[in-house]
């Protein structure tokens, strides 16, 4: 797998995972996600909230490449979020 770094110069490394990792790693951020979801959608501050949501859409983006859903976990999806 490889996985790109935010930045003005993207780079790559290349992450070699047990099965037992990679699902462990999943849960992890599918986790971290719904918990940014709900942050996102306390948030106040339009300029936070929207540093959270491209924080959230670059995870999705990891979790889409390990086979992951990202609908968060126990199907829960985006509601109450808000945009």
């Amino acid at each position: 797998m490889s996985v790109a770094t935010q930045g003005s110069k993207e780079s790559t490394i290349d992450l070699a995972l047990t099965a037992e990792e990679r699902n462990e790693l999943r849960l992890a951020l599918r986790i971290y996600v719904t918990d940014l979801r709900m942050e996102i959608s306390h948030t106040d501050r339009y300029e936070f909230r929207e540093e959270l949501k491209a924080k959230r859409a670059v995870l999705e983006g990891v979790l889409r490449r390990l086979g992951g859903a990202t609908t968060g976990v126990a199907g829960q999806g985006r509601q109450g979020e808000a945009e």
